[in-house]
């Protein structure tokens, strides 16, 4: 029975003050909305510090498998013969070979690359293994009996089927057997493989040496193939430039017989087209007919100039006649008019003597008339002089124009009709200029090609022969040892991470918030049960770290709200197992603590777990106080604990939701009617019935429990789905079952006062 009045609190045993300050910050709900279920970087390191074991085996295992497999290899060794490729031989004569004329079309690019497919050609892998005789030391893989097995048919023939199923395994068939029966020709095909299998030619970066790598089980045999190589490319080289000499020779003496030929023909032509028609020559600087016009070209136009100076002499003189120069300048005419002044003169003088009727005055008059007719007389003689010389000049000029242009229009036909037979003739000169160019270039050509061919020279020399190998290329047991463990960590991550996709569980603190929206109010460890069972360290071992965690859990709840603590608690979670009885319990424990009077109800009426816990039987409880009319008082229990009291679940009734939903559980809730200052319920879990979510309904606060890697997200989100839908938000939720792994990431310092690395070993389930 309780006490009809509370315990005085004793002093010093509240751990924790409760301040009037409103809701904390830190346990706000996340809208679900706004729920991150992303990937980040710390997820896949703590991927990997989890599975560390995982991928470290697996490595292991890779580099054990690995480093057997190649110290099972057969040893091989690696001979290397050194060569360099020039662009050009070095050169006796200052001629270009036949085989080289048409390099210099390609840049040394392509060049390198075609002599490098050279090396790696057929044809070579075929002169070596002549040189070598491997096809004939090499023991013959023939069957017993070649000649049946060349005249037994191919296998299949006869069973062939002509429907789609027959003409696919005819395909298939086809695409494995060769097409050759012949098994000397497998034979030999066989060793050509392996042969070219065994060469490498490896190019040495800037620089015109190549290497050629070949590889073998015997050493001095790889050594053998390898100089062969080399002298076998050297020897193809220069037979190849010997043909080309050769096939270069014969062919410039066949186009050399056809080029004196076509010469000959076009000479015979230029001859007799020359005499037909009497060309001396077209050459325009030696031809007279060329001169000739050239000369009268040059007279008619000095005439032209004659006849334009005649021409405006003679339209000056008519124009000018009576202001005329001869007039000016001729003695006779300037006599009369000497004499003619000399008359007026007098006359002027007598004229002051006499009148102009006075007989001496007129005698004078008459004089003076002789004197100008005569002046006139003489000077239309004068003028018709010079009009006549003037216009002989102009006639004389004109018609010597006239004659130089005839002569000028004669030579320009003769050069024309020159011109004319020029062009044929041009073209039988140009015909026979190409055929002896050609003819002269062939034949110099000729004599190049047959001093060439005497030369030898080669532009591949051998730098370095290759010796027997002294110890194996391969196999390299440290580089198949880092490639298997290189592999191993591979196949390790990749394990780890698939495992880890494959467990779709909340594992960490920051991941509660972050996936389900809800604020984290605490995070319990995984403790070492070895020690004590989980509650027993969560409620008599304050020093513990699970004891450290349920009390930061109720420091939490008392700044959960502005009024402290919530009066009424129910703990649950999405399935069974994940720590809520342990968590109802220890939560309780540690709010009595507080001189607060707390009592425990075993809200769990299908599988009660509390009364396991106290030590004590579960014949009366809940289920007695909701099915009748029975006073809580009288079913509560007094617990070992100072301040705790427990209800236990009852006999199991088969209708417990029903119950649930009925008047008796307000009335235990109600402040008015209890005597507790903290009431905590186990309930049970959320998935598949109706208990938790009835019970939530008349809490004030329900703590969410999630089991750390155990827990799944769907779960949890249908959890959540189903309280939300209810009209129940979750106040938080608590992290569960820690293993030590948090330690990684700081985790661990939460129960750093009191914790203990060897509480914290993760040898089982709280």
């Amino acid at each position: 029975m309780i006490p009809p009045q509370p315990a005085p609190e004793q002093p010093g045993s509240a751990l924790i003050l409760r301040p009037d300050n409103p809701l904390a910050a830190y346990v706000a709900p996340v809208p679900a909305n706004e729920i991150d279920d992303s990937l980040h970087l710390r997820d896949l390191l703590r991927i990997i510090y989890k599975r560390k074991w995982w991928i470290l085996s697996v490595a292991l295992v890779m580099l054990v498998a690995a480093t057997l497999s190649t110290l099972m290899e057969t040893p091989l060794y690696r001979a290397t013969t050194t060569i360099q490729i020039d662009r050009q031989a070095q050169r006796v004569v200052d001629y270009r070979d036949a085989s080289g004329a048409a390099e210099q079309f390609y840049d040394d690019g392509q060049f390198f690359q075609t002599q490098l497919e050279l090396l790696r050609s057929k044809a070579l892998a075929e002169r070596v293994m002549e040189t070598l005789r491997l096809d004939i030391d090499r023991p013959a893989s023939r069957p017993p009996n070649p000649s049946a097995v060349a005249d037994k048919p191919p296998t299949g023939e006869a069973t062939d089927r002509d429907d789609w199923i027959g003409r696919i395994a005819t395909t298939l068939r086809k695409r494995s057997e060769p097409s050759v029966k012949d098994a000397q020709v497998l034979d030999r095909e066989s060793i050509l493989g392996s042969l070219r299998g065994s060469m490498q030619v490896d190019p040495v970066p800037n620089s015109r040496l190549v290497r050629i790598h070949v590889t073998g089980a015997d050493p001095a045999l790889a050594a053998r193939m390898a100089n062969a190589w080399s002298e076998s490319y050297i020897k193809t080289n220069l037979e190849r430039k010997v043909d080309a000499s050769s096939y270069a020779r014969t062919f410039l003496e066949q186009e050399l017989a056809k080029a004196k030929l076509r010469l000959e023909e076009t000479e015979n032509a230029l001859v007799q087209y020359t005499r037909q028609k009497q060309i001396l020559s077209v050459d325009e600087k030696s031809n007279p007919l060329t001169q000739n016009f050239t000369d009268f070209s040059a007279a008619l136009a000095k005439a032209e100039q004659d006849r334009y100076r005649a021409e405006a002499n003679y339209d000056e003189v008519k124009r000018t006649l009576s202001s005329s120069r001869d007039l000016l300048d001729n003695k006779a005419l300037a006599t009369f008019r000497e004499n003619k002044a000399k008359l007026e003169l007098e006359y002027q003088e007598q004229l002051r003597t006499y009148k102009p009727g006075h007989p001496k005055m007129a005698a004078l008059q008459a004089q003076i008339d002789v004197a100008d007719a005569r002046i006139q007389t003489e000077s239309k003689a004068i003028t018709a002089s010079v009009e006549i010389t003037a216009k002989a000049a102009f006639d004389s000029a004109k018609a010597q124009e006239e004659r130089l242009r005839a002569r000028v229009e004669l030579s320009k036909r003769n050069i024309l009709d020159v011109q004319d037979q020029g062009i044929r003739f041009n073209i039988l000169k140009r015909d026979v200029d190409t055929n002896r160019e050609m003819y002269s270039g062939l034949l110099q050509r000729l004599k190049e090609v047959g001093v060439t061919a005497q030369v030898g020279t080669n532009n591949v020399s051998v730098v370095d022969k290759a010796d027997v190998p002294l110890f194996p290329f391969r196999p390299d047991v440290m580089r198949g040892a880092m490639m298997g463990l290189l592999l191993g960590l591979m196949a390790g991550l990749a394990l780890a991470f698939v495992i880890e996709y494959m467990d779709d569980s909340i594992k960490f603190p920051d991941e509660v918030e972050r996936f389900t929206g809800l604020p984290l109010i605490g995070v319990i460890p995984r403790v070492n049960t070895s020690k004590g069972s989980p509650e027993d360290q969560a409620t008599r071992e304050p020093r513990s770290a699970l004891a450290e965690a349920y009390r930061s859990v109720r420091t939490a709840l008392q700044f959960s709200t502005s009024k402290g603590a919530p009066r009424t608690i129910v703990v649950t979670s999405c399935t069974k197992n994940e720590g809520k009885s342990t968590t109802a319990m220890a939560l309780a424990v540690a709010l009595s603590q507080m001189g607060k009077r707390v009592l425990l109800v075993d809200g769990d009426m299908r599988n009660p777990t509390l009364h396991r816990m106290f030590k004590t039987d579960h014949s009366v409880g809940l289920s007695n106080i909701l099915s009748s009319d029975t006073d809580p008082i009288t079913v509560t229990r007094k617990t070992d604990f100072p301040n705790l009291y427990l209800i236990a679940g009852g006999p199991l009734p088969p209708n417990p939701a029903e119950l649930l939903s009925g008047p008796g559980l307000q009335k235990l809730l109600s402040p008015s009617a209890s005597l507790f200052d903290h009431i905590v319920i186990d309930a049970p879990p959320i998935l598949g019935i109706a208990d938790s979510i009835i019970l939530c309904n008349h809490v004030d606060a329900t703590l969410f429990v999630v089991e750390s890697s155990k827990t799944r997200k769907a779960a949890i989100r249908n959890a959540i789905r189903r309280l939300r839908q209810a009209g129940a938000a979750p106040l938080g939720a608590i992290l569960t079952k820690l293993g030590s792994e948090m330690s990684m990431y700081g985790y661990e310092s939460d129960f750093y006062y009191y914790g203990n690395k060897a509480e914290l070993a993760p040898t089982s389930k709280a």
